[in-house]
């Protein structure tokens, strides 16, 4: 894509339409080639994007372009929703369907999921709606909620903690939200116990899943990123879980959680010394068992 082509993907967030191709000179065979070629990738019917750029994005900002490129193809007026309003706000996904993007119609009469696009009763409350890089948007409080009523328990404990984690929720509104204004909707119980087990200091996803894997072998509720002190009182190490009943810390590993040091340098994450990083580790590692605990990943 160059000049006014390229100028309309940078306003809609990097894709553009089959339409807009056209209206720029591009010619349908021009286009079919270019897809052919893998010079540009489908977004959805009609949509398009660049490979290069595509492949920058995590799976949350994958859902965001996707959810952009819907919105701007459905009339009236649309407030994303759910999961989807979490992506573009950068809330981590996993566990949840990326094909599909959610959000509420303006008089739409049902319920119903059509090409990719589950459309919800709607709209909701102005209280509840943002604008956000040009678009309506469900605010964090009432998608988190939405969310969590309709994914697995494990999903939506990873949405609630990134939400926690990154955007400040009101806590008030997203318990009244939760416990009074859906206590009645379907997959309530399971969005209040969401609400009861998130915890923002949980850093990452895997941290997140980790939680829930070790509730359900049935260890206690660990303390999250508790601090090690060396006798002049600087911290030297923080692990992801302590179990004080068990004076045992908990990590879980990832490449790029333990090479971050050397990944932010480059920004790519092959550039990561793994002998190194073990290296770090492994005294890191010695100085907590110095201390009395012990250690497990």
């Amino acid at each position: 894509m160059d000049g006014e082509l390229a100028r309309v993907a940078a306003a809609q967030g990097g894709f553009v339409y089959r339409w807009q191709a056209l209206d720029c000179g591009y010619r349908e065979s021009e286009v079919a080639r270019l897809l052919r070629a893998k010079q540009w990738c489908p977004v959805r019917r009609g949509a398009y994007a660049l490979p290069g750029y595509v492949a920058t994005l995590d799976p949350a900002g994958r859902h965001a372009l996707l959810a952009r490129a819907v919105v701007g193809a459905l009339d009236g007026q649309v407030v994303v929703a759910g999961y989807s309003a979490l992506a573009l706000r950068g809330v981590p996904l996993w566990g949840v369907d990326l094909r599909r993007v959610h959000v509420f119609r303006d008089g739409a009469r049902t319920s119903r999921t059509d090409a990719g696009v589950v459309h919800h009763l709607g709209p909701p409350a102005d209280r509840d709606v943002a604008v956000l890089g040009g678009l309506l948007v469900a605010r964090p409080e009432l998608a988190l909620a939405d969310a969590a009523r309709t994914v697995s328990f494990e999903a939506g404990v990873v949405l609630a903690d990134g939400v926690l984690r990154g955007l400040a929720p009101d806590a008030e509104l997203l318990a009244r939200i939760v416990r009074e204004e859906q206590r009645d909707w379907r997959g309530a119980l399971t969005s209040g116990r969401v609400l009861d087990f998130a915890d923002g200091d949980a850093e990452t996803v895997g941290e997140s899943r980790s939680r829930v894997m070790l509730a359900r072998i049935g260890l206690p509720t660990p303390r999250l990123q508790r601090p090690f002190h060396r006798a002049n009182g600087s911290v030297y190490a923080r692990t992801d879980f302590w179990m004080e009943e068990f004076a045992t810390a908990g990590e879980f590993d990832g490449k790029q959680k333990y090479g971050r040091a050397f990944y932010e340098k480059s920004g790519v994450i092959e550039d990561v010394d793994v002998s190194e990083v073990l290296w770090a580790e492994k005294r890191r590692e010695d100085e907590i068992r110095s201390d009395g605990a012990e250690m497990v990943r």
